[in-house]
């Protein structure tokens, strides 16, 4: 064991003094069980000159010019354990030089003059009995040649009886027992020490991981003697993923070169931590190194590691520690970050010796470890750094926290007890800013949870809560996961008004009641609940609302106002939605991203607007159209939403009702421009007068007409009309019904009008090219065709004073235009032998109805229809 003592001090000692450089002054470390000295740099030409106390247990004579070793120069250093002398010009050792130092274990004489053989030295280092050993014992010497004498070959090993291996080499750190194998060779050194196989970092980095390098080959690539320049800009190093089998002091002995050093990533090897206690040398000459990750590594306990107390964060997860020992917050006391999950912190007690235990009877359980969570001596977490600021202990198997837990880790901001065996919330810091207890088996927020006020974030998904008290929540919280729990009502009130996201996934929420505005909350996952509809007001009182997620519900009706008018992202994948009220999407003005995975759309006109309008969108980002498919009306089940063959005529009411009245509206112009080219107004005006008359007159409607003839004529032809046409029928004893004479003053012309036809058996109207355009005449003929027309009878009478072409007619004198067509008409002539025809004529056609002309000859008729 002395032997294995001194091996260690030995790796640790010689590192420290021969490559840490300017030191000009003696160096004594604090520790007073163990004093070394440091003499290197001084240009020295002599040990004595150095002047070093006896009490010395290391000396650093390295990087001097020393030429010669004397026995006076160590006389009195009885306790004198480790020596280096490397890197002098030693040439000669006056014999028994080292015969009187009882404790020495360790001496370098590497990189001296080629003429200090190791044959010359070989009497000079006979076995001695080392202090305290049971037996006798070796000096661990080595040597090495200088540059000059490396090109010559070495001695034979059978000249070095002396300087055999030293035992339990598993303890030997690699690089020194390569450089004992290569003085037994009889060629030159190794490649593997040539300096352009050195490490060479990349902006401070040294990555070597994945590189599955080997022991040696690792210490080649860090040789302190060898490597020195590239080693000095070292600021990150990372060895990580390489299978390294080593121990963790022997891996920080080769970092001691970088002297510069931040961090070490040796996670996912075979790293682990001697049993041996090196506390009394455990000193690092590190003053930036601050970061370790030694995760993934067979470590399994944490009482004897030897770190650098310059550590703020340490990565300590999956490492197979079951305890964090008492002293452990002295050896790291600026740690601030710790990492240790996925290690299970139980005692686990097992049988001292299980090959002496009975053979259990057959049917029997054999127990052969049994866990426990506390013991008599507390929880397996014994101390912890007061430093600390970041603390993750997920996956741990705690059921609870110590004791002093709360009142000693008083600067703490992140807790991370996620997956552990909780079942309680435990108590904590007043500093905690985000803590995450997911995964547990909390049933209940106690009250005192509102007392941490400072914490911001909360996550305590997946434990088994059936109530939600916002009351009982800090109001400084921003950030809250309280998915996947049991939660049947989800109760926003004002103590969350601070709250910006909030989590409720996962739960058995059947709606969403907003007690009142949340002026701060932007993002709400409400997915995988059983939601059927969103309330009217839920816009109102989520204002601010960017991000909601209502995937996996049952909503059916999404209507107006029920979606915040802030929205950026929606998602309303896996859900039961038949109706979509049009202007619903129309108001998110703000909305970009919108989800509708699923199968459950109904792709009939309630869902017009979504498909037709949303879904083909180029502004708007829609995850899962491509997939979206119909689930109603039958015919489409299957098919792609966005083919669907639905059109905006057949599913908007209003367009439909505009296209209507545009359809109207046309209708009504054509006809209007036909009205106007055909004279359709004036149809209209005497339709509406004619019925008016007729009702007027239907009752008084006279069986025996007063009147042979009624004359219709111009005022251009009156001259004619009175002195030849009245004239000469009233002289053959026609009663002509004359509108100078006979229309009854004080009523409406055309009321005279119809009066005159109705009592008249025929109707005389004389032709003429001012008779088409006066527009009583035309009211005159009109009345008198709905005559013909409403009794079948022909009793109009046209006599043409002029010539008429029938072209100029009005078309809206049909009757007219084909009485003259069919030249049914007596045409005035100026010979008076043609009058003389024209005039029997005219009498035979009037005589054409007996009746009234034989009336006329009796005397007046006494039915005579007085007009109204």
């Amino acid at each position: 064991m002395r032997i294995l003592i001194g091996s260690l001090y030995f790796y640790f000692i010689s590192f420290l003094f021969s490559k840490v450089n300017g030191f000009l002054t003696q160096r004594t470390s604090p520790v007073s069980s163990f004093p070394f000295y440091n003499y290197s740099y001084l240009n020295l030409s002599s040990v004595s000159q150095a002047q070093a106390p006896k009490t010395a247990r290391a000396l650093n004579f390295s990087y001097n010019a020393i030429e010669k070793i004397t026995k006076r120069d160590f006389e009195g250093f009885h306790v004198l354990e480790v020596l280096d002398l490397s890197h002098n010009h030693i040439k000669d050792i006056e014999p028994g030089a080292f015969e009187n130092l009882l404790s020495l274990v360790s001496v370098d004489l590497s990189f001296n003059d080629k003429n200090l053989l190791v044959s010359g030295l070989a009497p000079h280092l006979k076995l001695i009995p080392t202090s305290g050993a049971s037996g006798p014992s070796q000096i661990y010497m080595y040597f090495q040649k200088s540059a000059e004498a490396a090109l010559e070959p070495s001695a034979p090993a059978e000249l070095l009886p002396h300087l055999e291996d030293p035992p339990n080499p598993g303890n030997v750190n690699p690089r020194f027992r390569q450089r004992r194998t290569e003085e037994n060779k009889t060629s030159p050194p190794a490649a593997t020490l040539r300096p352009d196989l050195c490490g060479a970092p990349i902006n401070g980095l040294l990555d070597l991981s994945r590189t599955k390098l080997s022991n040696e080959e690792l210490t080649a690539k860090l040789d302190a003697d060898l490597c020195q320049a590239q080693l000095g800009t070292v600021l990150e190093f990372n060895i990580s993923h390489s299978d390294l089998e080593m121990d963790l002091l022997s891996l920080f002995i080769l970092f001691l070169p970088m002297k510069d050093i931040q961090s070490v990533d040796a996670s996912y090897n075979r790293i682990t931590i001697n049993n041996i206690d090196v506390e009394a040398i455990c000193h690092f000459p590190f003053s930036n190194f601050s970061f370790l990750n030694i995760s993934n590594n067979p470590i399994n306990s944490l009482e004897t590691v030897c770190l650098p107390a310059s550590i703020t964060v340490i990565d300590l997860s999956f490492t197979n520690i079951s305890t964090i020992p008492a002293n452990f917050a002295k050896k790291l006391s600026k740690l601030e970050r710790m990492y240790v999950q996925g290690n299970q912190l139980i005692y686990t007690v097992r049988p001292e010796n299980p090959s002496a235990t009975p053979r259990p009877p057959p049917g029997t359980v054999q127990i052969s470890a049994i866990s426990l969570v506390r013991n008599q001596a507390g929880t397996p977490i014994e101390s912890l750094p007061e430093s600390v600021k970041h603390l993750k202990v997920s996956n741990c198997s705690i059921v609870e926290l110590p004791e002093w837990f709360a009142n000693r880790m008083q600067e703490l901001l992140f807790l991370d007890l996620s997956s552990n065996r909780i079942s309680m919330l435990p108590d904590l810091p007043i500093s905690l800013q985000q803590l995450d207890i997911s995964n547990s088996d909390i049933k209940i927020i106690p009250p005192r949870f509102k007392s941490l006020s400072n914490v911001t974030v909360f996550n305590i998904q997946n434990n088994k809560l059936t109530e939600m008290h916002p009351e009982y929540f800090p109001s400084t919280l921003t950030t809250c996961d309280i998915s996947k729990n049991k939660l049947k009502v989800l109760s926003l009130t004002k103590a969350l008004e601070n709250l910006e996201s909030l989590n409720v996934s996962g739960n058995l929420i059947t709606r969403l009641e907003p007690a009142c505005q949340l002026p701060s909350l932007t993002n709400l996952d409400s997915s995988h609940n059983l939601i059927s509809e969103l309330p009217d007001h839920l816009g109102q009182s989520l204002l601010m609302l960017k991000h909601f997620n209502l995937s996996g519900n049952k909503i059916s009706f999404l209507q107006r106002g029920s979606l915040p008018a802030s929205l950026e992202e929606l998602d309303i994948s896996d859900n039961a939605i038949t109706t979509i009220v049009q202007d619903t999407f129309g108001q998110l003005t703000s909305l970009s991203v919108l989800t509708v995975q699923g199968k459950h759309f109904f792709c009939n006109c309630d869902l017009y607007w979504f498909v037709n309008i949303y879904i083909r969108n180029p502004h708007l980002q829609i995850n899962g159209k491509d997939d979206l498919r119909c689930s109603f009306p039958p015919d489409r089940r299957g098919s792609l939403v966005k083919s669907s063959n639905l059109t905006l005529l057949h599913c908007s009411l209003g367009i439909q009702m505009a296209i209507t009245a545009c359809m109207a509206i046309l209708v009504v112009l054509v006809l209007t421009g036909l009205c106007w080219r055909f004279d359709g107004l004036w149809y209209v005006r005497m339709g509406w007068y004619w019925c008016m008359a007729k009702r007027r007159q239907y009752k008084k409607r006279p069986e025996n007409k007063p009147f042979d003839a009624f004359i219709s004529y111009s005022e251009h032809d009156a001259d004619w009309t009175k002195e030849h046409l009245l004239k000469k029928l009233e002289t053959d004893g026609f009663k002509i019904c004359y509108h100078e004479r006979d229309f009854k003053p004080g009523h409406p012309v055309l009321g005279n009008i119809f009066y005159c036809i109705e009592n008249s058996h025929k109707v005389l109207f004389v032709l003429s090219p001012s008779f088409v355009n006066s527009c009583w005449c035309q009211y005159e003929l009109y009345f008198a065709e709905h005559r013909v027309l409403d009794e079948n009878q022909d009793s109009l009478i046209m006599v043409v004073l002029e010539d008429l072409p029938p072209d100029s007619v009005p078309q809206k004198f049909s009757k007219l235009r084909k009485l003259l067509k069919r030249k049914t008409y007596l045409k005035w002539s100026p010979e008076e032998h043609k009058q003389k025809i024209f005039w029997h004529q005219l009498a035979a056609v009037l005589k054409t109805t007996n009746e009234p002309l034989v009336r006329a000859e009796n005397g007046p008729n006494e039915d005579v229809i007085e007009m109204e």
